[in-house]
């Protein structure tokens, strides 16, 4: 197992046999500022290129997952454009990653947080979590939480919800389909490391796999049914020599 310390860091990292946890470590709601978006980025990137990770699960810290961006310190910071630059950079990353992703929602996940949520492959929650984006109350807009929300939101609702900032219930999360599961708080380490377990059936496969998955969204028919034929002639070739 290796272990970053969370006193000193805002994204702590363990691995334990071959599931990595990424655990968000910014309290107390682990707001996302330009520091965290880079090191989130980081460790993400840096746990997909380990041939000894099959799963990454991502968490938050204590009782809240994620709940957004930390605005009124990006706003201190003057560097609004390198902040939505490595929020860019991480949530274009999310779908080309070549391991599962598992989110194990240990509390409320808002705004950014819920976007960072709904980039995930398979999402367990906690019950009673808050699930949203929540910016419209705000007076703001959730700009680039809407990018992965709306992919697994219906549409309806995810209109509805970033019009008006009211996050959804876990109740309502679980009937709309976008998360997978809802347990109790002390079941949810347990049911993660499950789910992690359960994602890797593909094996190998997975690292052309779940890239092609989300690229094929992207794409025409025509581009997609090309770049999986592709995929599956290099499948059922022979190894090169």
């Amino acid at each position: 197992m290796t272990v970053q310390p969370g006193a000193s860091t805002p994204v702590a990292v363990r691995v334990e046999e071959r599931t990595a946890v990424l655990e968000l470590n910014r309290p107390p709601a682990h707001l996302i500022d330009e520091a965290m978006a880079v090191r989130l980025h980081e460790s993400l990137s840096d746990l997909d290129s380990r041939a000894e990770v099959d799963a990454i699960v991502v968490t938050g810290a204590g009782d809240v997952f994620c709940g957004g961006a930390d605005a009124s310190a990006v706003r201190a910071s003057g560097r609004a454009a390198p902040f939505a630059d490595a929020v860019a950079r991480l949530f274009s990353f999310l779908p080309r990653s070549t391991t599962p992703l598992v989110a194990a929602v240990n509390g409320d996940a808002l705004a950014g947080g819920f976007g960072l949520m709904c980039a995930c492959d398979i999402v367990v929650v906690a019950e009673g979590a808050r699930l949203g984006t929540n910016e419209a109350a705000y007076g703001a807009w959730p700009a680039l939480a809407q990018v992965p929300a709306i992919r697994r939101v219906p549409e309806k609702a995810a209109l509805t919800n970033a019009l008006t900032g009211e996050p959804f219930s876990t109740d309502q999360a679980l009937r709309l389909g976008i998360v997978d599961e809802v347990v109790p708080r002390a079941q949810l380490d347990a049911r993660a490391r499950d789910w992690a377990a359960a994602v890797t059936a593909a094996g190998s496969a997975v690292a052309t796999g779940r890239p092609l998955f989300y690229r094929a969204r992207e794409l025409s028919y025509e581009q997609a049914v090309e770049e999986a034929r592709r995929a599956l002639t290099r499948a059922f070739s022979p190894p090169a020599a």
